[in-house]
């Protein structure tokens, strides 16, 4: 089975190109890499596990070998509806008309991990093992996998009070800081997915927050996580706490308006707007201006009007008189219409009498 997304990051390997030290096993791997010659990758990886099989730079190099092993890639030429290819130059120079599409073998790509897992086990404090694994799980969709291994490195900062080691075991400097960018980076890209990705969003700030309750970046990361589970309250009140921290930070700025315009508290999300127009980008700026001209234009709703109860009483009672009005009238018509036939009985009963009285 393939995984396959859009290529768009360096080769694996560039972000461990280290210095050499004593036999240069390290630099000739590298030099073996940039002229994709596998087969002497395969042999100097044997003769340096034999010579140093302790050596924590052997693990990434395996790594690093698997996930070569590994890529595929496919490059599509997009035609033109009369069958010709698109071969005019694109941006960076590259014919508009290909698609290089990169994607891993499963097999080759876990011997890797295997690899790695071990070095990260020999030497947990080697920051540089734990993101080139995160990053490779990123690249194939493993996100669930990639929100675990986020959680036990920020766990595992904590423990070693962040004095975290990069290529040669060679400290690292301002580790936090560094540790806490690369977190935001990952959280961004698994942001980027969708809405399937708030729990792992949410868990990932979570534990930051954890241990730093004050890192704004990480609350905009929660806000966020509540936005896509369609949880606005929670959302905003992660939003209005970092902005308590830092009241210039436009991006949480511009996250709690849009959350008081989803709410339909119109004039909050302009007071948030017009902060964020006082201290965000230009783009942040451009944004901001037209939600406050949508929000100023829209015309309230106008409200149902409902019959008054009094009116209403009225007409029932009107209903009622006319109904008794025209009982009687009835009633009044059929006494009459008695009446006359009572005369014409009468008149003919009369009438008969004169005829008898005539003879």
């Amino acid at each position: 089975m393939n995984m396959k997304r859009l290529f768009t990051l360096p080769l694996l390997f560039t972000a461990f190109s280290l210095p050499a030290i004593g036999q240069n096993y390290k630099q000739d791997f590298e030099k073996l890499c940039v002229s994709g010659d596998t087969a002497k990758q395969r042999t100097l990886l044997a003769k340096w596990e034999k010579a140093r099989p302790s050596d924590a730079e052997l693990y990434i190099a395996y790594f690093n070998y698997y996930v070569s092993k590994s890529k595929t890639e496919v490059v599509t030429v997009n035609h033109t509806a009369n069958g010709a290819a698109l071969l005019k130059a694109g941006k960076n120079g590259d014919p508009a008309g290909y698609t290089s599409e990169i994607g891993y073998k499963k097999d080759p790509l876990n011997k890797g991990f295997k690899y790695i897992n071990t070095g990260i086990s020999k030497y947990p404090n080697r920051l540089d093992m734990r993101f080139g694994k995160i990053y490779m799980l990123g690249e194939n969709y493993n996100y669930t996998n990639m929100t675990k291994e986020l959680v036990a490195a920020i766990d595992h900062s904590s423990k070693i009070k962040n004095q975290w080691k990069w290529a040669d075991n060679k400290p690292l400097e301002k580790p936090e800081q560094f540790m806490l960018n690369a977190v935001q980076e990952y959280v961004a890209q698994i942001y980027n997915v969708g809405k399937g990705q708030a729990d792992n969003m949410k868990l990932i700030s979570e534990t930051v927050l954890k241990y730093y309750p004050k890192h704004v970046a990480s609350l905009s990361d929660l806000g966020l996580a509540y936005t896509l589970k369609g949880d606005n309250d929670n959302a905003l009140k992660a939003f209005l706490k970092a902005t308590a921290i830092d009241p210039k930070d436009f991006i949480v700025l511009n996250n709690i308006a849009n959350i008081y315009a989803k709410k339909g508290d119109d004039a909050n999300a302009i007071k948030y707007y017009e902060l964020t127009l006082k201290y965000g980008d230009q783009e942040a700026k451009t944004l901001a201006n037209a939600e406050i001209k949508k929000l100023k234009e829209k015309k309230p709703t106008p409200k149902a009007t409902m019959p008054k109860p009094a009116a209403k009483a009225a007409t029932t009672k009107t209903s009622a008189t006319t109904k008794k009005a025209t009982e009687k009238t009835s009633e009044s018509k059929s006494s009459g219409t008695k009446s006359s036939s009572s005369k014409t009985a009468a008149k003919t009963k009369t009438g008969s009498s004169a005829k008898k009285s005539s003879k």
